[in-house]
């Protein structure tokens, strides 16, 4: 068997392979109301935030909770059951409802657009880390009204806050993110200032991965996040797909095998 042959073959599920893992970097949602946790979305919290949308730094109410998106793109591991929650890292903008295109982005990518939007220390990557943190550390118990209330703005005094003694904190006074006073003063907001204040000592009750949905340029609707559990990869097993395009090319080797016997 010629290595010219070989070469030809491996090159070709090279590239097959290669495209099938680059199939899908967007992802359709329809907003489908709170964060829902498996019984129905908890439904949000009122509240006022600074910044947001109006042109001014004055506090605006807005709904304090996780979103939940719907999804008919099963390619994703956050949206393999066709639902799934996310958690607003734009407060800049209004969420969108209907059916919305996000580019399905990394936590990289998130701290550029962090560190371009909010400047200073700590930089957008430290933040992406420390979202990390926050999810590590506390998200396998959020699934009620008050902790789903408490993530989201924990989520926001993170990406946008101005550290305290270098702590992130919930109040009505933070130059970078603040509320109103009863929403600080909240049972929520307390709970979320608790988890800041222990951002990087807790230990951690799971493993997540941050996944980054985008607006890109179009701005319409709110970047979201979402953070999915990370399980152990065997990686001695391949994938299906893999599988199907490594025996076929194992295939074609046994033909082109077959064919040089019966000419030579």
């Amino acid at each position: 068997m010629k290595s010219k042959q070989i070469l030809a073959v491996v090159s070709l599920i090279s590239l097959v392979m290669g495209s099938h893992s680059a199939l899908a970097e967007t992802i359709v949602v329809n907003y489908a109301g709170s964060a829902n946790f498996g019984s129905g979305g908890v439904g949000y919290y009122n509240g006022s935030i600074a910044p947001n949308p109006s042109p001014s730094s004055n506090l605006v109410g807005v709904g304090i909770g996780g979103d939940s998106f719907t999804s008919t793109n099963f390619t994703y591991d956050f949206s393999a059951s066709g639902q799934f929650n996310t958690w607003c890292v734009d407060i800049y903008h209004w969420l969108s409802g209907g059916s919305v295109t996000y580019t399905v982005d990394s936590g990289a990518n998130l701290a550029i657009s962090l560190t371009t939007l909010r400047s200073g220390t700590p930089d957008g990557t430290t933040r992406v880390t420390q979202l990390g943190q926050l999810a590590n550390q506390v998200y396998s118990s959020v699934d009620t009204k008050d902790e789903s209330a408490a993530f989201q703005l924990a989520v926001w005094a993170i990406t946008y806050g101005a550290t305290e003694a270098g702590i992130y904190r919930i109040n009505s006074s933070n130059l970078g993110f603040k509320v109103d006073s009863v929403t600080a003063a909240s049972t929520y907001g307390l709970m979320a200032d608790t988890w800041l204040q222990n951002l990087g000592t807790a230990g951690n009750t799971g493993n997540y991965k941050l996944t980054y949905l985008n607006d890109g340029t179009a701005n319409n609707t709110q970047d979201m996040v979402v953070f999915t559990a990370s399980l152990p990869k065997l990686s001695t097993v391949p994938e299906p797909a893999t599988l199907a395009l490594l025996g076929l090319g194992l295939a074609g080797l046994g033909f082109n095998r077959r064919k040089s016997g019966r000419l030579g």
